[in-house]
C-alpha cells in the first residue's frame, strides 16, 4: 500500500484533536478502533506508526465534519491531480466497487490485527532489557 498521501497524517490528526478538544478515546470511538490504534496513528516513531483504513478516515471525517483533504497530503500543483490509488486512474476501466474493495484490502493489510496490537502493548510496557530480548527473538 502506498502511504504517500498519509505522510503527515499523524501530525494532522494530533493537531485536529487538540483544536477540537478531542481525546484519543473519542477518536477511537468515532473510528471503531482501540485507543492504542489511534496512538499508533499519531506516534512520531515511524517504525511503530500505522495508518488508518479508508473506512477509518471516512468515519473520522463524517463524524467530526472535517474534510478528507485536511488529513491527506495532496500533490502540490495548481491543477488538481488524480490520487494514485490502485485501480483509480483515468486509463483503467472497471467496476468501482471492485476497485474500492481492492483499496480497502490494501489498507487493511497495514492495520495491526489484535495479536499484533497486544504485542505492541506488551512491548511498550516492557523494560529496555525485555525489549532487546523481544527484538532478538524476531531477528532484528
Amino acid at each position: 500500500m502506498n502511504t504517500k498521501y498519509l505522510k503527515h497524517f499523524h501530525v494532522q490528526l494530533k493537531r485536529f484533536r487538540e483544536r477540537q478538544h478531542l481525546g484519543v478515546q473519542k477518536v477511537a470511538e468515532f473510528c471503531l478502533v482501540d485507543p492504542t490504534v489511534v496512538e499508533a496513528w499519531e506516534t512520531e516513531n515511524l517504525s511503530q506508526r500505522c495508518y488508518p483504513s479508508l473506512d477509518n478516515l471516512l468515519d473520522l471525517c463524517f463524524k467530526t465534519g472535517a474534510s478528507l483533504e485536511y488529513f491527506i497530503d495532496l500533490p502540490d500543483s495548481k491543477q488538481p491531480e488524480q490520487l494514485d490509488l490502485p485501480g483509480l486512474t483515468e486509463m483503467e476501466e472497471g467496476d468501482l466497487n471492485e476497485t474500492l474493495s481492492l483499496l480497502d484490502e490494501q489498507l487493511d493489510k497495514l492495520i495491526p490485527d489484535p495479536d499484533e496490537m497486544e504485542l505492541i502493548r506488551k512491548y511498550r510496557k516492557s523494560n529496555q532489557q525485555n525489549r532487546e530480548l523481544i527484538l532478538q527473538l524476531i531477528g532484528h
